[in-house]
């Protein structure tokens, strides 16, 4: 955290996304995000945006004083966790980038979402299911395609997604809640950034980073993971939906090296099995009783 002081306040300001915890906070930095990625502000806007965000200012109904205009330039060179620089020969581009341990819109609208929480040592308790992982992913896969080129359009998977994460009880009776658009869309970059923690988990290695592509957060796309491990004897599609998370995706690290010890009783060699399965040398060799000098 970073504090500092403003006209006699102190204020607490988060430098990274695993300090962000209010929620109010949250709902307008994923907004920031989204104006930036659907080009409705500049990046010295979305700058300003961060920095209002974090310190809960409404810049339309603030004055600003000039100590308070340095404040914000300063803390916009310092506040930059929700996005990345890169610099290549072809120019420099900005990522907007969210990567969360925890889910931290569990309700919205007074509609319980799915549970993800993971403790200081690293313990993760979830109750997202297979079936919703992929129908949210493919959702969100969708919302990335449309926001390159039809932004207002990308808006319409909003629904679908809050349906798929926060599934309303069929025997609901209360009055069906007003979500804010602002909301559902700080839940599309939660889920986002969950799915981003999990895509770095050195465990889903084989899953999640596939020689030559970049990384997805779906490495097979809609349903197909789980039709592959129904046919791979894991249960019939309705049990394979409704496993955890964590235990959906270990299952498919499993088929994968169950795959991997197949084709190598096979006589196929690392190098031939890495090209087939579309992984490195180095993935595959680690499952392997063959040594790399026998990769040709």
């Amino acid at each position: 955290m970073i504090t500092i002081t403003i006209n006699e306040q102190t204020y607490q300001i988060p430098s990274r996304w695993e300090e962000v915890t209010d929620r109010a906070m949250f709902v307008r930095l994923c907004n920031a995000m989204f104006k930036y990625e659907s080009s409705q502000i500049d990046f010295d806007q979305f700058k300003v945006e961060i920095v209002a965000a974090v310190l809960k200012l409404d810049v339309s109904k603030t004055e600003i004083s000039e100590a308070l205009g340095c404040n914000i330039y300063s803390l916009s060179k310092v506040v930059t966790f929700p996005y990345r620089i890169e610099e290549t020969e072809n120019g420099i581009y900005v990522y907007t980038e969210i990567c969360l341990k925890n889910n931290l819109l569990p309700e919205i609208g007074g509609i319980k979402g799915y549970r993800y929480a993971t403790s200081p040592t690293g313990i993760v308790d979830a109750d997202l299911t297979a079936s919703q992982y992929s129908e949210a992913v493919d959702l969100l896969n969708h919302f990335t395609v449309l926001m390159r080129n039809d932004p207002e359009t990308a808006l319409t998977v909003l629904a679908p997604m809050f349906a798929t994460l926060y599934p309303i009880h069929p025997h609901y009776t209360k009055k069906m809640p007003k979500v804010s658009r602002e909301e559902k869309i700080a839940m599309l970059y939660n889920f986002r950034g969950i799915l981003e923690s999990i895509r770095k988990d050195p465990d889903y290695d084989l899953i999640f980073r596939k020689a030559g592509h970049s990384s997805e957060p779906n490495p097979t796309g809609s349903q197909s993971a789980i039709f592959s491990l129904t046919k791979a004897g894991f249960g019939d599609v309705a049990s394979v939906g409704r496993m955890g998370i964590h235990s959906f995706l270990s299952a498919m690290v499993q088929q994968t090296i169950d795959c991997i010890h197949t084709l190598q009783g096979s006589g196929m060699k690392p190098g031939k099995i890495a090209e087939k399965l579309n992984l490195s040398a180095e993935q595959v060799l680690q499952f392997t009783t063959i040594t790399d000098t026998d990769n040709d």
